[in-house]
C-alpha cells in the first residue's frame, strides 16, 4: 500500500513538472527571480512544512525544487551560461571557494572543512546562482514578493515558535536556532525600510511583524548589525541629498515626522516602567551595561575561541591552517567571527580573496539597488558577531544577487549613460 502511494505521488510530481515546463516553454511565462530569492532566504519556512511530511534532510528541496525554472531559463536562453562565466564577480567568488578547497590539503586530517564548504555551497552559492540565471533570462525582481514571504515567515515564527531549555526566554522555531530566526526576520525589516515598489500597507505590516519576531528571539548580534547597517545607509542617504540640494524637498515630511516622534515619546513614557523591566530582564541589557557584557557567558566563551583562532593565524599567517582547522571537531566551537575564521583557516591569502569578492559585489549592489548593499553589510555585520563559514550563507546570496541585478553593459563599462536612461531590467 505504501509503495502504491509513493508511485502515485511520483506520478503527480512528474505531471506537475511537465505542466510547468509546458507553461514556461510554450506560453513563454516569465519567472520573477524574487521567488527564488525568497525561497532561499526564508527556506526554514518551507523546510518546516516539508519535514512534517518527509522526515529527514530538507536540503534536497532547496537545491532540487528551483531546477524547474532554472532549467527552463537555460533551455530558452543558453547564452546566459556564457554571460555568467564572463562576470568578474562570479570568478572572484569561485577563486575564493576554490582556494578554500585547496587549503584542505594542508588542513589536519580530522578537519571537517569539506562539509563546511558543502553546506555553504548548498545553502548559499547554488541558490544564488539559480537567482542569477533566472534573473538574467527574465529580468524580473519584485521586492513585494520578498516582503510577503518575510511576513509569512515572521507569522510562522510568532505562532509556532517555542521557548525551550536550550534557549531560555528566546522564541525559536521548533528544531531551529533563535539567531537564525532573528537574522531572517531582520532581513525582511530592512527590505521593508528601503526596497522600492512595495505597497505601503504591506510595507508597514511586514515591518511591524518582523521586528516583533526578531525581538522575541532576544538575539543581540543580528539586531546590532541591523541597526548599524541601516544607520550607515541613512547617513549616506542624507549626505547624497545634501550634495544634490534636495533636502529642502524633504521639509514636507518635517511635521509628520515630528508628530510621530511625539507619539512615540508619549507611548515610551507611558510604558517606561514596563520597558525598563523588559530590557533589564532580557539579554539586551548587555548592550547598555558594560559590566554585564564582560560577565556574559557567551561573551567570555567567544573571546576564548577567538583568542585561539588568532593564535592559529599567528602560527600560519600567509596560507592559514587549512579549512576546518579552528572549528569542530578540532575546536570546542566556531570562533563566532567569520572574518577571523577565514583568516585563521585561509591565511591572509584567503582573507584577501574573500575581501576582493565581497567589495566587488558591494560595489555592484550600490550601483544597481542600494537595498542589496544594505543587506550585504548587515549580513556580514552579524557574521562578525555570531557567524561561521558554512551557515552564514545569506551574504553570499546578497552578493551574487547584486551581481545579477547589475546590467551587463554597465558592468563592462559600455553604454553607461544609455543604461541610466533606458533600463532593461525591472526591479
Amino acid at each position: 500500500m505504501v509503495e502504491t502511494s509513493l508511485i502515485w505521488i511520483g506520478l503527480l510530481v512528474v505531471a506537475v513538472i511537465f505542466f510547468n515546463l509546458q507553461c514556461l516553454l510554450s506560453l513563454i511565462m516569465k519567472v520573477d527571480a524574487a521567488y527564488l530569492f525568497a525561497f532561499c532566504i526564508y527556506f526554514d519556512f518551507f523546510a518546516y512544512f516539508y519535514k512534517l511530511a518527509v522526515p529527514g534532510e530538507s536540503l534536497i528541496l532547496l537545491v532540487g525544487a528551483p531546477l524547474l525554472p532554472v532549467g527552463a531559463a537555460l533551455l530558452l536562453k543558453p547564452l546566459i551560461v556564457l554571460e555568467t562565466l564572463r562576470d568578474q564577480g562570479i570568478w572572484l567568488w569561485a577563486i575564493f571557494l576554490g582556494y578554500a578547497l585547496i587549503s584542505l590539503t594542508w588542513a589536519p586530517a580530522e578537519s571537517n572543512g569539506f562539509m563546511k564548504e558543502v553546506i555553504l555551497l548548498a545553502h548559499g552559492v547554488v541558490p544564488a546562482l539559480y537567482i542569477y540565471l533566472v534573473y538574467r533570462k527574465y529580468g524580473r525582481f519584485s521586492w513585494s514578493i520578498v516582503a510577503w514571504a518575510g511576513l509569512a515567515y515572521a507569522v510562522l515564527h510568532l505562532l509556532l515558535g517555542e521557548y525551550n531549555e536550550e534557549y531560555p526566554g528566546r522564541l525559536t522555531l521548533p528544531g531551529g536556532n533563535p539567531i537564525f530566526n532573528a537574522r531572517t526576520s531582520l532581513i525582511t525589516a530592512t527590505v521593508c525600510l528601503w526596497a522600492p515598489r512595495i505597497p505601503l500597507p504591506l510595507r508597514l505590516l511586514s515591518l511591524g511583524v518582523t521586528l516583533a519576531s526578531a525581538l522575541a528571539t532576544q538575539s543581540r548580534g543580528p539586531l546590532a548589525a541591523f541597526l548599524l547597517a541601516n544607520a550607515l545607509y541613512l547617513g549616506v542617504w542624507f549626505i547624497r541629498q545634501f550634495r544634490v540640494r534636495k533636502l529642502r524637498k524633504l521639509s514636507r515630511f518635517t511635521v509628520p515626522l515630528l508628530f510621530l516622534a511625539i507619539v512615540a515619546g508619549g507611548v515610551a513614557s507611558a510604558y517606561a516602567e514596563q520597558l525598563e523591566d523588559w530590557v533589564e530582564n532580557s539579554r539586551f541589557m548587555v548592550l547598555f551595561d558594560r559590566n554585564q557584557l564582560q560577565g556574559d557567558d557567551n561573551y567570555i566563551g567567544r573571546l576564548d575561541l577567538q583568542t585561539r583562532a588568532l593564535e592559529k593565524l599567528e602560527s600560519t599567517p600567509f596560507l592559514g591552517a587549512g579549512l576546518g582547522s579552528v572549528t569542530p571537531p578540532l575546536a570546542r566551537d566556531f570562533p563566532h567571527n567569520l572574518v577571523l575564521e577565514i583568516a585563521a583557516e585561509g591565511g591572509f591569502v584567503g582573507l584577501t580573496l574573500w575581501t576582493f569578492a565581497l567589495l566587488f559585489s558591494l560595489g555592484a549592489a550600490c550601483q544597481r539597488t542600494p537595498v542589496l548593499a544594505i543587506l550585504l553589510v548587515q549580513s556580514v555585520g552579524y557574521s562578525l558577531l555570531s557567524g561561521d563559514f558554512g551557515y552564514n550563507y545569506e551574504y553570499v546570496v546578497m552578493a551574487v544577487t547584486g551581481l545579477a541585478l547589475l546590467p551587463v553593459k554597465q558592468r563592462e563599462g559600455v553604454g553607461i549613460q544609455r543604461e541610466a536612461l533606458i533600463c532593461d531590467h525591472r526591479i
